[in-house]
């Protein structure tokens, strides 16, 4: 693909002096964007005082986690024809000799999603040595693969906003190869020159592995293998993020991490360069361009299925200071203690091994104690008190399941559990106890060799349950804190308000008690994505005219309070069932009016109802139903069954002996993972109806790049409910910080 690339690259360099950048806003602190709306909406906000009614932040600024998914939606899709334009030098290139990095460079641009272009310059390095070989050969099974690795690896990543928002209008900015900046060497003259906004990186991995695969070829058609392994990685990272005229942030991070994992596969052979058919040329260039064309066919063409699962382990330390560019002497420190090459992993290696003997299970105070010694030396060294200085204890495992048809469709599904215990200086030590699940899915469609995804929908679930424990060892009760992502590209409008009706579906319910729903509580998705207007003259069987938008974001977060959590766990039998039932009307509301009145909780905590008149009043029996279409008394037999199970999970979290097997329970119980199986959204809209409006905080960040003509675009994040109680915004912002600041930076963050 590189070359490919490089191909497009020659006709980029071309176009480029036809074309002028565009001016554009700037972006905000956290290296993404801040996007100001106009003052009427801006009025608005100050108006909409009513702890019901949703209202319009007057500005928007997107998580890491946020970032995440957008570059993870818009990867390998059809933008432009310049999006994919990039420039590689190979180790024959030229570029500056530079002490520490190779010069394997390559330069190109992404996208916030803002749609503002980032400009990066990477640098590879790479220091591996590896073993692998054939050491079994298996009578019809073909070679059993045993690998032991070690890896130094690295990059040098620059990242720098541009002023444009397309990328052939910035193609002249790409091609001035006397421009390129490199993180190494780290001089305290060339930080102090580092532009607003810019992102320096310098993100490193040194792995320890074992491997084991063994494979099979059936018919000459299908591969078959399967693979297991083990693998210790350390994973120090250096990045500093200009963020004004006089403040420069440094974030140090490590990372110990520890996997296991074992996987299956099959996947139909690919095509020869000769069955292709390409070029019939014996010179090099021919030669190079078959493989590349080849490849990127093979790439799209095959039938592919995957399985595998992992099981993780591991220790994170993130220490970060806020220096003033202008202060020669915290430079003159800063350049000393990075020593302007790759001994900074020899620094990395040595404040992390006395983080070695705390666990999850060791009390606050002692963890304090190790964070404070170690933010300690690497604060003596840059001339400054830590703004931040924390340890993230995390474990957990994960699956995903890969399935890909050739041109047609490509579908990524994962699931995972873990836990994180994160504990920082600030807040007195105090140590967040998360419990978290998460569901991702990824479907693209009409994937096209050279052109890339035409279309795709993203999705990112997840549930968590966290506990706050004091220096002194007490923990408080369980608050619940949902976060959903949406997105897409090339879509209809009917997808597009199917999106937002994600949030919608669970914000209507919010306080309900089994009584309906409020429709004052959702996103006006017909204002943002309008329908077409209806055709009173089209046949009565014609499909609707539809309008499709190049993309859309949407982020969804709902907190409940431990109150309100405390109030779903003791929630009567009775409450539960009525809210359970009250859902159902979405999809079943004609039975359920009939038999309402019918549902009763017995001794057991059982739903039960009266058999016989429920058989009379349908006219049926429970022996037989009717000759087409399902009986309506196996949909009552199913309800009063699926409302059962649900008091069941409830009350097992509620009977849990310890708060954290408590918490474990309810994320558990959450996502799925129990009798009734309803998870993610599908549970919320049950146990939002038995928690007071007050005890629940939301919020929706919605952002459109439609491309529609005679619409205008959206960038809002709406709130909901209780936006006064400075508590919620605390426990979000302590959880969300906490879990981005230990994330993997996204390519456009620090």
């Amino acid at each position: 693909m590189g070359s490919t690339k490089s191909l497009v690259s020659v006709s980029a360099v071309l176009l480029s002096f036809a074309l002028l950048p565009v001016k554009a806003s700037a972006y905000n602190n956290d290296g993404g964007f801040a996007d100001s709306l106009s003052q009427s909406v801006s009025s608005l906000n100050e108006q909409s005082k009513s702890q019901r009614t949703p209202t319009v932040s007057t500005g928007s600024s997107i998580s890491n986690e946020l970032s995440h998914f957008w570059e993870d939606l818009k990867k390998d899709t059809f933008d432009d024809i310049c999006k994919n334009a990039e420039l590689e030098l190979n180790k024959e290139g030229k570029l500056a000799n530079i002490a520490g990095l190779g010069a394997e460079f390559k330069r190109y641009m992404k996208k916030f999603p803002n749609e503002k272009i980032a400009l990066i310059d990477e640098v590879k390095v790479s220091l591996s040595a590896a073993l692998g070989n054939d050491t079994l050969h298996l009578p019809d099974m073909g070679g059993l693969g045993v690998s032991l690795t070690g890896l130094l690896e690295g990059k040098s990543q620059v990242v720098r906003p541009l002023e444009g928002d397309r990328y052939c209008r910035e193609l002249d900015t790409l091609v001035k190869l006397y421009q390129v900046k490199t993180v190494l060497p780290l001089k305290a003259s060339r930080i102090v020159e580092m532009k607003k906004g810019e992102i320096w990186k310098l993100p490193l991995i040194l792995r320890m592995g074992f491997g084991a695969s063994i494979g099979t070829t059936i018919n000459e058609v299908l591969n078959i293998s399967l693979s297991a392994g083990k693998s210790k990685e350390s994973r120090p990272s250096v990045t500093l993020y200009r963020m004004d005229d006089n403040n420069l942030r440094l974030r140090l991070r490590i990372d110990r991490v520890e996997v296991r994992s074992v996987g299956v596969s099959a996947s139909t052979l690919e095509i020869p360069m000769a069955d292709i058919g390409l070029w019939n040329a014996e010179n090099a260039l021919a030669n190079l361009i078959n493989k590349t064309w080849a490849k990127e066919i093979n790439k799209y063409i095959a039938l592919k299925l995957s399985f595998g699962h992992s099981r993780f382990t591991g220790k994170k330390l993130l220490l970060e200071f806020v220096l003033n560019p202008n202060n020669p002497e915290q430079m003159a420190g800063l350049e000393k203690f990075l020593i302007g090459d790759f001994g900074i992993v020899k620094r990395f290696i040595e404040m992390g091994l006395r983080f070695n003997n705390f666990s999850e299970d060791d009390e606050s105070l002692s963890g304090l104690g190790e964070i404070e010694g170690v933010a300690s030396q690497a604060g003596q060294a840059v001339d400054s008190e830590s703004s931040y200085a924390g340890s993230n204890i995390y474990h957990g495992q994960s699956n995903g399941l890969h399935l890909q048809l050739p041109i047609a469709h490509t579908r990524d599904n994962s699931w995972s559990s873990s836990y994180n215990r994160y504990q920082s200086l600030d807040r007195e030590g105090q140590a967040l106890h998360v419990q978290q699940h998460s569901r991702v899915t990824s479907g693209s469609s009409m994937n096209i060799p050279f052109v890339g995804t035409t279309m795709k929908y993203d999705s990112q679930r997840n549930i968590y349950v966290v506990n706050k424990e004091d220096i002194a060892g007490a923990v408080t009760r369980p608050v619940l804190m949902y976060q959903q992502y949406e997105g897409f590209v090339k879509q209809g409008d009917g997808t597009a308000r199917y999106m937002l009706e994600k949030a919608n579906s669970v914000l209507r319910y919010v306080g309900m008690n089994g009584d309906g729903t409020d429709a004052g509580n959702v996103l006006p998705s017909a204002e943002i994505f309008p329908p077409l207007p209806f055709d009173p003259d089209a046949e009565p069987d014609a499909p609707q005219p539809a309008k499709f938008y190049k993309s859309a974001v949407m982020g969804f977060k709902l907190l409940i309070s431990d109150r309100g959590v405390e109030d779903i766990i003791f929630a009567p039998a009775q409450a539960i069932m009525k809210a359970y039932m009250n859902v159902m009307r979405e999809v079943e509301s004609v039975i359920i009016e009939k038999v309402m009145d019918l549902f009763t909780i017995n001794k057991e905590g059982k739903v039960v109802y009266d058999s016989k008149e429920v058989s009379k009043r349908f006219g049926a029996s429970f022996s037989s139903g009717p000759e087409n279409g399902t009986n309506p008394l196996d949909i009552v037999r199913t309800l009063a069954y699926t409302a059962t199970q649900i008091i069941s999970d409830i009350a097992s979290v509620k009977d849990a002996p310890t708060w954290k097997e408590q918490s474990t329970r309810l994320s558990k119980v959450a996502a799925g993972g129990s009798r009734s199986n309803l998870k993610y959204e599908d549970f919320l809209k049950v146990v939002v109806q038995l928690v007071k409006p007050g005890d629940v905080s939301a919020e929706v960040y919605v952002h459109t790049d439609k491309r529609v003509k005679g619409e205008a675009d959206v960038t809002q994040t709406y709130q909901f409910f209780n936006t006064r109680d400075n508590s919620f915004d605390n426990t979000i912002a302590e959880v969300t910080q906490a879990r981005e600041r230990f994330a993997e930076p996204s390519l456009l963050t620090d």
